[in-house]
């Protein structure tokens, strides 16, 4: 694989971990103890583990999904909050939606509701992203078709989401086989806001903005660029890694195999980003280092969120007990995408 700029060595201990005093502050999305909190290196090789599906497909009164994927979850508030992707089969006015659910641990996601966001003044929000966004004191929501984003002074207000607004000026259209921006996802830093998102054509793009200018994006480069299509896929995620100046990258990829996800980390925003744990063999995630409890339902690790520690722009991630949100599905049913059956797994680090 080629980068826009060099590939340093991996680092990591495979877990090691540090105690530090830190209080705390609220509003900033860190996970304050109010009195000390551990911090835990990432790994240089993943484990993880996986029970059965944590959220199915649970349409209302008059609805039909197929599948619910492409999650984006947050903890705020003595509850997480899931917005998700659904295939509506219904007659009509089906495709692609989304839904909205919360609920207060994981053994409760199976009966939360899913409140279906078709109509809504947002409208279907595909692929989306939440995250607060402390300058403005405002909840974000990006997603696409084409990028765009909805505002919320509240988040437990499912109808309280601004109408739609573009999200990146210059945003690259579809050009023969190759789709036009997909999986969008935002990450801030002290200065500036960082937009990574997928074109399935084995290049992951980034877009830049001060924070001042946040979320005016306008333009944008390519971060990385793989040999073939599949090794740079979509679903990128970017983290700031606690107690840290790392910051993880993931991007879902396939080698003639079914889905997984490929890492690389980097001391700043802008790169050069250091393989991690970046091959089908040694993935982040996948079919080479995931065991399921109850049967294996899925082969595929697919488009998903780390449980973050904080809720805000910054996108805060423990490397302790790391858990991810994914979507997986029986790999015996064929046919059309759209009704592919993926439901929603939850994958536990092991030790």
């Amino acid at each position: 694989m080629s980068t826009s700029a060099s590939v340093g060595s991996t680092t990591g201990t495979g877990g090691d971990a540090a105690t530090v005093g830190t209080g705390g502050a609220p509003g900033t999305g860190g996970a304050g103890t109010g009195g000390s909190e551990t911090f835990c290196d990432l790994p240089t090789t993943f484990k993880w583990k996986s029970g059965p599906p944590v959220i199915s497909p649970k349409p209302p009164a008059g609805r039909t999904f197929a599948s619910v994927k492409d999650p984006t979850i947050v903890f705020f508030e003595d509850k997480y909050h899931v917005f998700a992707t659904v295939f509506d089969t219904t007659s009509g006015n089906g495709g692609w939606q989304s839904v909205y659910l919360n609920f207060t641990d994981f053994p409760q996601a199976p009966a939360a509701e899913q409140h279906y966001m078709q109509g809504w003044p947002t409208g279907s929000t595909v692929a989306p992203q939440v995250f607060y966004f402390r300058p403005h004191n405002k909840w974000y929501l990006i997603y696409q078709w084409n990028g765009r984003y909805s505002t919320n002074d509240d988040i437990n207000n499912m109808n309280g989401w601004s109408r739609p607004q573009s999200l990146l000026r210059g945003e690259p259209g579809a050009m023969g086989s190759t789709l036009g921006a997909l999986d969008f996802w935002n990450i801030c830093d002290d200065d500036y806001c960082y937009l990574f998102f997928s074109r399935d054509d084995g290049k992951l793009y980034r877009s830049k903005v001060s924070i001042e200018d946040f979320p005016k994006f306008d333009g944008y480069e390519v971060v990385m660029t793989a040999p073939t299509n599949g090794l740079l896929f979509e679903a990128s995620n970017v983290y700031k890694v606690d107690g840290s100046n790392k910051y993880l990258l993931l991007v879902e990829a396939f080698d003639n195999s079914p889905r997984f996800f490929r890492s690389w980390t980097s001391e700043s925003l802008d790169g050069p980003w250091a393989p991690l744990a970046d091959t089908k063999n040694n993935p982040f995630a996948g079919p080479a280092n995931v065991t399921y409890e109850g049967g294996d339902w899925s082969d595929d690790i697919s488009h998903g969120e780390l449980i973050r520690s904080g809720h805000d722009e910054k996108m805060t991630i423990s490397a302790c007990n790391m858990r991810f949100l994914y979507q997986g599905r029986d790999p015996s049913v064929g046919g059309e995408y759209g009704r592919l059956p993926y439901k929603l797994g939850l994958l536990t680090l092991q030790e």
